[in-house]
């Protein structure tokens, strides 16, 4: 009695992780290996742009993620401070008549404060 008393919680919250884990894994492959997309969060906005300060990504890649999500109509992104950083992020590569880029790292880390709020 004492012993199935212990068990049970840590049994309780594996079975937990895996039901999630496996509505997860559902989402994201429906039917004959069909991919289904799954809308963006904003901690995906914030890793993208800290590939891009750190140099790991792109900015044409970066810039091409996000426009292929807006573009995507399958996607109705709910949140409106991710869809406006996605828009922002499909604009990263775009030229500036002072400088380099339109948007520079500190644009990013201002980006990144807003999304975390």
């Amino acid at each position: 009695m004492v012993l199935e008393m212990l068990e049970a919680p840590p049994l309780n919250r594996l079975l937990t992780r895996k039901t999630t884990i496996s509505s997860m894994l559902m989402g994201i492959i429906k039917g004959d290996d069909e991919i289904v997309n799954i809308e963006p969060q904003r901690i995906d906005l914030i890793n993208k742009i800290l590939n891009l300060l750190s140099s790991t990504e792109k900015r044409t890649d970066v810039s091409e993620w996000a426009v292929n999500i807006f573009e995507d109509d399958s996607l109705r992104i709910k949140d409106s401070i991710t869809l406006k950083y996605l828009k922002l992020l499909g604009a990263v590569d775009l030229p500036s008549t002072d400088r380099d880029y339109l948007y520079t790292d500190d644009d990013f880390l201002y980006w990144i404060s807003e999304l975390k709020n």
